[in-house]
């Protein structure tokens, strides 16, 4: 049994949602008419979502497998400003063009000649059933899962490229078959956002709310929530942000506050290599690494970019006083998992790179959620 969540939370106007289903999925974009069922929103087949405000749909029962994919199809009726959205860019959704009228029922998918990135106003899905919790991936893009549709034929500095039909490869897919193996049942929620930073310093990345203000909205509010692993400042340290390691450690320290005042434990994620600041003229800007020279910015051969420096202070901070903080119940060690050690410590591992000196590769994903000490996903 399932209940779906829309959101408007970043609408401006009313939108009404005139139909939706559920199904589960057989082959892109087709499902299984015999796993397909309406929503009703209070009885209702349609709901109309005020500007900031969410609507949940009534439980369908539809019964689901581990690891099955799931369909959720709407209609949007009349006129609305811009739609809250997410961009994933691994997985693909599809649209019918504008004014094509209520197309839920194709099962098929041959009116759903469009495609896109953005997952339109789909915020959450609760699951029935005897499970022990949740836990909450709360991150940037390497948590949401951006390049794990890239494959490991290459090694950097030969860039990968996608493998297509692999999009299950995120570091929340990885862990929950690990879970899943292991004999657990804990509903895993991936609440990484492109772009978004720890804390309110820097630039701002326009549409992404920093983590430190986000983390009750998309993590301490879920159901049955125990722990949340955060792995944020990768983005405030490096591109044009460049900010200082305090910066981080500050916001840190505010989200962890925040997990305890809601009853939620945290582990703290250290960050990987590489977070090199890109901006000209700041106090941590420095080499970076180009196609003429990809070590650059490294500590071998060096300079290191003083942004790498402010990662090391940072990741030093989280072993030490981050990982004594009230709440914090473990470290997930990514920057240990992915440093080219003894070679070029600043970068990925050169087979786990997806090619960005970012993002892990799917392989590289599945070494993430490793790092993640399942033994402390639950309350002792």
């Amino acid at each position: 049994m399932e209940r779906i969540h829309f959101s408007n939370y970043f609408g401006t106007t009313p939108l009404t949602i005139g139909a939706a289903r559920f199904a589960t999925v057989t082959t892109i974009p087709s499902i299984d008419p015999t796993h397909d069922a309406p929503l009703t929103f209070s009885g209702n087949t349609s709901v109309t979502i005020p500007a900031g405000q969410s609507a949940i749909s009534d439980p369908v029962n539809i019964d689901v497998e581990f690891g099955q994919m799931m369909a959720v199809s709407m209609y949007l009726e009349g006129t609305f400003g811009p739609l809250t959205q997410h961009d994933a860019q691994v997985i693909t959704n599809y649209a019918t063009p504008s004014g094509a009228g209520n197309r839920t029922t194709d099962s098929v998918g041959t009116s759903l000649t469009a495609q896109t990135s953005e997952w339109f106003l789909l915020s959450e899905m609760d699951v029935y059933g005897p499970y022990q919790g949740t836990v909450a991936l709360f991150g940037s893009s390497p948590i949401d899962g951006h390049n794990s549709n890239y494959g490991n034929q290459y090694s950097y500095p030969t860039a990968n490229v996608p493998i297509a039909g692999q999009n299950n490869d995120r570091v929340a897919d990885w862990l929950a078959r690990e879970l899943n193996a292991a004999g657990y049942k804990i509903g895993i929620a991936n609440a990484g956002v492109l772009g978004d930073p720890a804390g309110t310093g820097g630039p701002g990345n326009a549409g992404v709310s920093p983590g430190v203000e986000r983390i009750g909205r998309d993590a301490l509010n879920l159901p049955s929530i125990k722990t949340v692993v955060i792995s944020l400042g990768s983005i405030d340290l490096r591109g044009t942000f460049c900010q200082d390691a305090t910066e981080v450690e500050t916001a840190l320290t505010s989200m962890v506050s925040q997990a305890q005042a809601a009853g939620v434990q945290v582990i703290l994620a250290t960050v990987a290599p590489s977070s090199p600041c890109e901006a000209t003229g700041v106090a941590n800007s420095g080499p970076y690494f180009s196609a003429a020279s990809p070590w650059a910015g490294d500590l071998n051969p060096g300079p290191e970019n003083p942004d790498e420096t402010q990662r090391h202070i940072l990741n030093d901070w989280i072993r030490t006083t981050g990982a004594q903080l009230p709440g914090v119940v473990g470290i997930a060690d990514f920057d240990t998992a992915f440093s080219y050690v003894g070679v070029h410590p600043d970068f990925m591992i050169p087979n786990l790179n997806s090619g960005d000196n970012f993002h892990p590769n799917g392989p590289g994903y599945k070494v993430m959620a490793n790092s993640i000490p399942i033994n402390l996903l639950l309350p002792q």
